[in-house]
């Protein structure tokens, strides 16, 4: 296993070699320093977004991805470089399309501004980079509002462990979920302290209190055994459906855990598709949770699909109105079925 010292200069060395997401992820960055700039003075940010642009442009996703999970990690963007210098150039023509940007005073905001500004005057030669820069831009509002509803923090992977021991713990279950198909338990006392409307109903003479039973015969196992894994242990399956953690979503909605929703929002933002675009933007406008409202919204303004619906008239008008100039859906669509909260 590798000290500190050597994950830390093994995540520098993949970052600057502009190596996927998924490589980042791999190391144990227990108390890494996200405030940490390169011998020349740059953050984090802006050596991140300087190689990117240097990649391909099939690999920009990835980089707008590596942006989100950097800023969730604790990468500010409005921390300011010491001193360094940005160079890229198209290899097809390097003295006509070389840009310099002197980083020293420029946060990762202003770093970007400045690499659009000096493009755009070199024409459409770098149309392909200011378009991943406006996307940059997005990136960095969505994730930094995403930070608003709580930073996240590293935990050691042992205390993971015990979390995950006590919910696994099921002689010690006091809480029994009658589900739509089957019964899900967990400890009182944990849902009690995550949910006041949990516990006004395990603490009142009616039949929830006296037998330590709640029914949510409305919700799947499978989603109310995933609103509990994450309560306790704040981690979901490998592979988890859109359904499923939709039908999580309205359970911690209706329950008002708020940190469950932001999670699952979280989640949501990640998986939405051309297919599941309507049904979890339509749970994000009910349930006014912003965040995912913008994640769907930029999706869908960049999905072909989408915006051949929107163009036809086939989404949901509660979704169409997001979009400027949408049409909603045809009159004569039945209105789709919605569970009160």
């Amino acid at each position: 296993m590798l000290h500190a010292e050597e994950q830390k200069e093994l995540f520098w060395a993949l970052l600057l070699d502009g190596r996927p997401l998924q490589d980042l992820k791999m190391l144990n960055l227990l108390g890494f320093d996200w405030s940490a700039r390169d011998d020349a003075g740059r953050t984090l940010m802006v050596c991140h977004i300087e190689k990117a642009l240097a990649q391909p442009k099939d690999r920009f996703e990835d980089a707008l991805n590596c942006i989100e999970w950097l800023i969730r990690s604790g990468v500010r963007v409005g921390q300011k470089c010491t001193g360094g210098e940005s160079t890229v150039w198209s290899e097809s023509d390097k003295a006509g399309t070389i840009i310099r940007v002197k980083c020293k005073g420029l946060n990762a905001i202003s770093f970007v501004q400045s690499y659009r500004e000096k493009m755009h005057e070199k024409g459409t030669v770098w149309r392909d980079e200011v378009a991943f820069l406006d996307k940059v831009m997005s990136r960095f509002a969505a994730a930094s509002n995403a930070m608003a509803a709580g930073p996240r923090v590293s935990i050691h992977e042992g205390i993971a462990t015990l979390w995950e021991k006590s919910l696994a713990a099921k002689d010690s279950h006091d809480l029994t979920m009658e589900t739509a198909d089957g019964l899900v338990t967990a400890h009182a006392h944990m849902l009690k302290a995550a949910s006041s409307v949990v516990t006004a109903m395990l603490e009142s003479p009616m039949k929830e209190g006296k037998a330590q039973r709640i029914e949510v015969k409305d919700t799947p196992s499978k989603a109310v055994s995933l609103f509990v894994e994450i309560l306790y242990t704040c981690s979901v399956p490998d592979e988890l459906d859109h359904q499923s953690a939709l039908h999580a979503l309205d359970l911690a909605h209706r329950w008002q855990v708020d940190v469950v929703v932001a999670i699952l929002s979280d989640l949501l933002a990640g998986m939405v598709t051309d297919e599941s675009f309507s049904v979890i933007t339509e749970h994000a406008i009910l349930k006014g949770l912003e965040r995912l409202k913008a994640a769907a919204q930029r999706f869908g303004a960049e999905s072909k699909k989408v915006q051949a619906d929107l163009k036809a008239g086939r989404l949901p008008a509660a979704v169409a109105l997001l979009f400027h100039g949408g049409s909603p859906s045809k009159s004569n669509e039945p209105k789709p079925k919605r569970r009160r909260m």
